[in-house]
């Protein structure tokens, strides 16, 4: 009997302790978290912006870093046309460090009035 009752505390520890790893990873995930900042625009090319982070949103750039995105947006408007000196907000599926490697990819890249906030195009 003393056997028995030892496997079933065995089990329900074993059983709580994954279910508290799971809940753990839950918490811990993005949870389809979308990031974003917004930057004043400093150089244009074809494939990529060069921005200027003014506002870090909820991202882990800090102000003043200078990030290539890509232009090549998942958006199904596409990234708008952008010159020299005006501001663009851009949203990412995942969040960066402050100097990332390479190119940025976002979801969406759309023109801000120099508070951020969002104009028509």
């Amino acid at each position: 009997m003393k056997k028995l009752i030892a496997l079933v505390l065995t089990l329900v520890c074993v059983l709580g302790l994954v279910s508290c790893s799971k809940t753990n990873e839950l918490q811990q995930g993005d949870n389809n978290m979308q990031y974003f900042f917004s930057a004043k625009v400093i150089e244009v090319d074809e494939a990529y912006l060069l921005l200027e982070v003014f506002d870090t949103g909820n991202s882990n750039l800090s102000e003043g870093a200078k990030i290539e995105v890509s232009t090549d947006t998942v958006s199904a408007d596409g990234c708008p046309e952008f010159v020299i000196g005006e501001y663009a907000r851009v949203l990412m599926a995942r969040n960066t460090d402050n100097n990332p490697p390479g190119r940025l990819e976002a979801f969406s890249i759309c023109k801000t009035d120099e508070t951020g906030k969002v104009t028509a195009d």
